[in-house]
């Protein structure tokens, strides 16, 4: 189930198609797009040497290379996906998992929670966004439009700050639908 999660993500297949509502629909892609199987371009290292300056956080290798991956790949990803994609010998899962907590306690990657238990990240946006999660296959879809941020201004103006939300939503993606009609 988790190799279908990665072989239908629409954002690491690199091919997107969004409805009138901007709910971008995944595509099938073979399992070696995931992976980093290509060097990140060096403008991407470059980038993510400034974040991570800009945050007051020691800029290292194992933190460059991971940043640079969420950047050039837009999760959300799993610590073990990350680890996976980065290649084995980039640095230890520990590693990962402990820069994956700097990012999200900076404000550098935010934490994705689709109800299986696996925590994921992906590089916080300036857009803001949603995400639809097929129950069947576990693809991932992006929804741009969040109607929420009129709820956030509403609870604002009774004095409230630092507001943040989660959600997420999940149904049966159309493929798995034709699937389970024939």
């Amino acid at each position: 189930m988790r190799e279908s999660f990665m072989a239908h993500n629409d954002r690491r297949a690199g091919q997107k198609r969004s409805d009138k509502h901007g709910v971008t629909f995944p595509q099938e892609a073979a399992q070696e797009e995931f992976q980093m199987k290509t060097a990140v371009p060096q403008k991407l290292i470059k980038r993510a040497e400034k974040l991570i300056k800009d945050k007051s956080l020691s800029v290292t290798e194992p933190r460059k290379n991971i940043l640079a991956f969420l950047l050039k790949n837009h999760g959300p990803f799993s610590v073990e996906e990350i680890h996976s994609g980065l290649g084995k010998k980039a640095c230890d899962l520990a590693t990962v998992y402990r820069c994956v907590v700097q990012f999200e306690n900076s404000n550098l990657v935010e934490r994705r929670y689709f109800g299986d238990e696996i925590l994921r990240y992906e590089f916080k946006d300036i857009e803001h966004h949603h995400h639809i999660v097929c129950r069947n296959c576990r693809s991932v879809a992006k929804m741009k439009y969040c109607f929420i941020a009129e709820i956030e201004q509403m609870i604002r103006d009774k004095g409230y700050s630092d507001i943040t939300h989660s959600l997420e939503f999940f149904g049966t993606c159309a493929k798995c639908n034709a699937k389970l009609n024939n």
